[in-house]
């Protein structure tokens, strides 16, 4: 993480994208993206946000908060540890989270169910996060199987609903 102190602020390069600048309200410029601009370049770095819609449906890992520095496994006590460090250790987390796109019109809202062909019309998923992106359409984080991820058949709001192109993903699977 860079930083840069200048004029009693401090600005904090997040990676990707996204800056954090820290001022007096006197020396603040006006700001120049809209909420949507932070909620793609956030999208686009992997970076999730947990809504109200998505609070209890994930442990840390799922939406890959142990790949961007968002859980410790060295921190004391807190709720759900135990869940946390035994999916850590031992392994056995079947779903990750994946940068995907959708087209059309209609924005994906968090919660929201992902489907898939290797389950039928079972969720294989859900949505975290979308914004528009510039190209059209929309860019979101999904929280799915693993295998769907992979199998490349993800589907928006049905089984055969909107085609969610999963653009990018981390290793879905642990070396052996």
């Amino acid at each position: 993480m860079r930083t840069l102190e200048r004029d009693g602020g401090i600005v904090v390069a997040l990676g990707g994208e996204r800056y954090l600048a820290l001022m007096p309200a006197a020396s603040a410029p006006a700001p120049n993206a809209s909420p949507d601009a932070w909620e793609l370049a956030s999208i686009r770095a992997g970076v999730p946000v947990i809504t109200a819609a998505t609070q209890e449906a994930f442990v840390p890992q799922m939406a890959n908060f142990d790949l961007v520095g968002g859980v410790s496994f060295k921190k004391g006590c807190y709720p759900g540890q135990e869940i946390v460090a035994r999916t850590q250790y031992r392994g056995g987390l079947k779903r990750r989270m994946a940068l995907a796109h959708v087209e059309g019109s209609e924005r994906p809202v968090p919660g929201q169910s992902v489907y898939s062909g290797a389950f039928g019309d079972q969720s294989a998923g859900t949505i975290v996060n979308a914004a528009p992106a510039p190209e059209g359409g929309f860019d979101t984080l999904v929280v799915a199987q693993i295998e769907s991820i992979e199998r490349g058949d993800l589907r928006w709001k049905t089984p055969d609903g909107p085609r969610l192109e999963v653009r990018s993903h981390p290793p879905l699977r642990a070396a052996s």
